[in-house]
């Protein structure tokens, strides 16, 4: 391992600073967060392919093309999409103000927003919690900041690690909100990743791109992709030590498996608290021709709601799974693929396996499932995680 984990957050990383306040667009509790790095800091962002996407995600796009950014300000409990010309005006009046309070230019501040579709942000009460959080920025209001992101979260999630890169001690760590409308094509939620790492931009980006694509992009709780999905990381340098200029700079595989990990611990943390979940799903995949196969199959048993309510029942249904992975679009021959639920295999070589009834309730019934697929055609595997669907999902979304 060339990484470390430790306690904290997005504020681990030297030089940065955050702040979580309630400024009145949701009912009760922290609603509006920023954050902001003391010097500058490149940056690099992955925003949902969702064509409805919301307005703070085009302004964030814009500003972050040159790959420098020092100030994020966001707002939870109003999503500020399909809101129209209005809608854009507020994200960039939210960056504009966000701007003048930290001493940045505009086009250095980043914006996001989650919460309810269609609805105008009441800027009245986003200027008041910008100012004031420019005014409360600490180091040490790290949980704060992951509350004031939470919309149906029933926890704030944080992960954080440190690791060594050009003989310096460097600190990477992140925060994330989720828990419905989970089905990234890029990642169906926020997350703020900080460190104090020096790295260009261009290795930055393709760092977030694979870490993102092993970790937000293996997630699912209910099949739908968000309007407003957006992961920032930022890398302010305060740790001294040679700057990374690529992927073949010294420190930069121990950067990635850093990264990878903090993304792929907030990613689970996600489908851990799906809504309404009562039981977190490991699907494995093995045996694939490629990559994307196997990574598809996965994502379609995660995604398949007969496998997710089967779960919720404790029923070791086999049968859903084999369907899910038949319906997946990968070309693949049934007589070769193998399918396990907790380690007992249901189906190979074409047929159902005898296995021990009481066993498989037992495991059925357990409050962590793994679900291990061999499609017997490669050696390329993928993993996707996911939860239960219960009837409290259906009464928190109806």
């Amino acid at each position: 391992m060339k990484f470390t984990q430790i306690d904290g957050g997005v504020l681990v990383a030297e030089d940065f600073v955050a702040a979580g306040v309630a400024c009145g667009v949701k009912v009760e509790g922290s609603d509006l967060m920023m954050l902001h790095s003391l010097r500058p800091a490149t940056a690099a962002a992955t925003i949902t392919t969702n064509r409805f996407r919301a307005a703070p995600t085009y302004v964030t796009e814009r500003h972050i093309a040159d790959g420098s950014a020092r100030t994020v300000v966001t707002n939870s409990g109003n999503a500020n999409a399909a809101t129209g010309t209005q809608g854009l005006a507020s994200a960039e009046r939210m960056a504009e103000l966000a701007a003048e309070l930290t001493g940045v230019p505009v086009e250095e501040t980043l914006v996001c927003s989650t919460g309810r579709i269609g609805v105008q942000l009441p800027m009245d009460c986003i200027e008041v919690g910008i100012r004031n959080a420019a005014d409360s920025l600490s180091r040490d209001a790290d949980e704060e900041a992951a509350r004031a992101i939470m919309t149906t979260d029933t926890v704030p999630k944080r992960c954080a690690v440190e690791f060594d890169a050009g003989g310096e001690r460097i600190h990477l760590g992140g925060m994330t909100k989720g828990a419905g409308m989970i089905c990234p094509n890029m990642a169906t939620m926020l997350c703020f990743i900080c460190t104090d790492l020096a790295i260009d931009p261009e290795p930055m980006r393709i760092a977030l791109r694979e870490a993102v694509g092993l970790s937000f992009n293996c997630i699912s709780v209910d099949g739908d992709m968000s309007t407003n999905d957006t992961v920032i990381l930022l890398a302010n340098g305060a740790a001294g030590g040679n700057r990374i200029e690529s992927p073949a700079s010294p420190g930069f595989e121990a950067f990635q498996a850093a990264l990878t990990f903090v993304t792929q611990d907030l990613a689970q943390k996600i489908a851990r608290d799906g809504e309404g979940s009562s039981k977190f799903v490991t699907v494995h995949v093995t045996g694939a021709k490629t990559y994307e196969d196997a990574h598809s199959v996965a994502r379609a048993v995660t995604n398949y709601t007969l496998v997710k309510t089967a779960a919720w029942g404790g029923d070791f249904n086999w049968g859903r799974t084999a369907a899910a992975v038949g319906a997946s679009g990968v070309d693949l021959d049934p007589a070769k693929v193998e399918i396990a639920i907790g380690g007992i295999t249901a189906f190979s070589a074409g047929e159902a396996v005898q296995y021990d009834l009481q066993k498989a309730a037992k495991v059925a019934t357990a409050d962590e499932l793994e679900i291990a697929i061999d499609l017997g055609a490669g050696s390329e595997s993928a993993t996707c995680w996911t939860c239960d669907m219960t009837p409290q999902f259906v009464e928190l979304n109806a």
